[in-house]
């Protein structure tokens, strides 16, 4: 190998390197970051996790075991989550008409002000970053952030997964 490739896999190491630490401080930086904002409210970060998957969701209605699925929470916490949530008045909870056993959970939007103010202000201080990032550097971080997410999703199926057979596996 020629001193000219040591140097760049050398360099490339180190840029790898700083990736993965950066990584892991931004992680560890968001997750302390929704913790804070959902405490405003009297909430945890999981809560708040959780009314975001329900307001991302394309019907706006959920079931307690779909967000047990997706969360590879136990029914019990996502009962206790979605306990708070009502209290505090961001959701409700709304039987099927046609089967009485089965329950909805439904945002109450016009309850989400206090929090919703929050994270617009949040919105509004990653976008003074990333508005100096020409078109072509913002799709190559869109780019890198989709397959991110991707795989990250897919993690958090598999790890789900493996869970729930060492439980099986266990008993």
């Amino acid at each position: 190998m020629s001193r000219g490739n040591l140097s760049k896999t050398a360099k490339k190491s180190e840029m790898l390197r700083r990736l993965g630490d950066l990584a892991r401080k931004f992680s560890t930086q968001t997750v302390l970051l929704h913790e804070a904002l959902a405490q405003t409210v009297g909430l945890n970060a999981t809560d708040t996790r959780c009314l975001s998957l329900i307001w991302f969701h394309p019907e706006g209605v959920v079931t307690a075991g779909w967000l047990s699925d997706l969360t590879g929470l136990t029914t019990g916490a996502i009962t206790h989550i979605l306990d708070r949530l009502e209290k505090k008045g961001f959701i409700e909870r709304v039987r099927d008409t046609g089967d009485r056993r089965k329950v909805f959970v439904r945002l109450r939007a016009e309850n989400f002000e206090p929090l919703l103010s929050r994270y617009e202000a949040l919105g509004k201080s990653y976008m003074k970053v990333v508005e100096h990032y020409s078109d072509r550097e913002l799709m190559l971080i869109l780019g890198y952030l989709e397959k991110m997410s991707a795989t990250t999703e897919q993690l958090i199926k598999d790890t789900i997964a493996a869970r729930s057979d060492e439980s099986a596996h266990a008993r």
